[in-house]
C-alpha cells in the first residue's frame, strides 16, 4: 500500500504551535511547512540499535535504513502517544507499553523538500519484532561503530537522530 498522499498532516510554527493542516504530499514537497513527526531509537540489552530498512512503497526515502520507528503525529495525539503507534504498527511490537520511552530531545529536521518537527525518543527492547511489509523491509539490530559505514543508505533524518543521542 502506496501512503495516502491526501491524509492531513499537523502543521507548526518553529515553537510547535499548531498553525493549520495540509496534505502529506504538500508537507513533502515544501520546505516551509514544518509539520510533526516522531522517532524513536531502540536498543537491545546488548546496547545494539535497532534499525529498520524502510518498504520500497514508502513516498520518502524508500530501501533506505532509518530509526527503529518513526512517523508522523495525528491530529489530536500527543508526541509520545504517536510513537507508541508507530512502534506498535512499523514493527508489529503488542507489548508496546512495556517499552519505557526516553524523551531525547525535541529539534527541527530540515531537508530540500520538507521540515519535521520532531520529538525522539529512546528506549529498549528485546522482544519479539513482527515488522509490517507495507512500512519496513527489514530490520536489524547494528552496534554503534557500523553506523558510520552506513550513513550513505541512512535517511537524513535517522542521521539526525544518532547526531542527537551521540551515536554518530
Amino acid at each position: 500500500m502506496k501512503d495516502d498522499q491526501k491524509a492531513l498532516f499537523i502543521v507548526v510554527n518553529d515553537q510547535d504551535d499548531i498553525v493549520g493542516y495540509t496534505s502529506r504530499f504538500e508537507c513533502h514537497h515544501n520546505p516551509h511547512i514544518i509539520h510533526r513527526a516522531v522517532d524513536v531509537i531502540l536498543f537491545n540489552d546488548k546496547k545494539e540499535i535497532l534499525l529498520q530498512k524502510r518498504s520500497i512503497n514508502k513516498d520518502t526515502f524508500p530501501g533506505y535504513y532509518t530509526v527503529s520507528a518513526s512517523g508522523h503525529v495525528d491530529k489530536g495525539e500527543t508526541y509520545l502517544a504517536s510513537a507508541r503507534r508507530e512502534i506498535q504498527e512499523e514493527l508489529g511490537i503488542t507489548d508496546v507499553d512495556s517499552i519505557k520511552l526516553k524523551k531525547i530531545a525535541k529539534y527541527i529536521v530540515r531537508l530540500e523538500n520538507e521540515s519535521e518537527m520532531t520529538v525522539l525518543y529512546t528506549g529498549v527492547y528485546n522482544g519479539k519484532i513482527a515488522p509490517t511489509p507495507d512500512e519496513v523491509e527489514s530490520v536489524v539490530y547494528v552496534e554503534k561503530q557500523s553506523l558510520l559505514s552506513m550513513k550513505k543508505t541512512i535517511t537524513p533524518g535517522a542521521l539526525a537522530a544518532f547526531y542527537k543521542c551521540n551515536l554518530l
